[in-house]
């Protein structure tokens, strides 16, 4: 195999599998969007997350911190669930992802940035709460593995040009 032929197939595979991870992002952050707004409609709902006291999703997603990232001002039209903003963001990772272009990766890369440092700030919060959300480390580590292949990919794309002059 064509040294340009490996770089295409190793290229074709970490873009499967950051539109995987940000297929599965989508599907979790839906499913705490789910649980929060049933958790706010009906108090004696009991999520599959929910597996004991220091185990629970709803006691993080109902914290103050489960909209807006308590950051958010209340009263802000941005003040939403922060599975929202999951949402939001493993939809446009997926989205500039399937560019394999140089600046549609480094807006990857800005985000996953991002993406992590909101994720070691509500980890911290967690241990605040005193609380483990199975569905909150889920998306950290997600967001770690997106962050990993980001840049993995960002080399790639770097490196693309100095294989083609070794091939010909």
């Amino acid at each position: 195999m064509s040294v340009a032929k490996m770089a295409t197939y190793s290229m074709q595979r970490l873009d499967a599998a950051l539109l995987w991870l940000c297929l599965t992002g989508v599907g979790i952050s839906y499913y705490a969007y789910v649980v929060e707004t049933n958790k706010e409609k009906d108090h004696d709902y009991q999520p599959f997350c929910d597996i004991s006291e220091h185990v629970s999703c709803t006691k993080a997603f109902m914290s103050d911190y489960g909209k807006g990232f308590g950051l958010i001002p209340k009263n802000s039209p941005l003040h939403l669930p922060n599975s929202i903003f999951g949402i939001i963001f493993y939809t446009v990772v997926a989205s500039l992802s399937l560019f394999n272009n140089y600046w549609n990766t480094v807006l990857m890369l800005v985000a996953s940035i991002m993406s992590n440092l909101f994720s070691l700030y509500l980890a911290r919060v967690l241990y605040l709460l005193r609380d483990v959300c199975v569905v909150c480390v889920a998306t950290y580590v997600l967001n770690a593995l997106i962050l990993v292949l980001t840049v993995k990919k960002l080399r790639e794309i770097k490196a693309a040009p100095s294989k083609k002059r070794k091939t010909k």
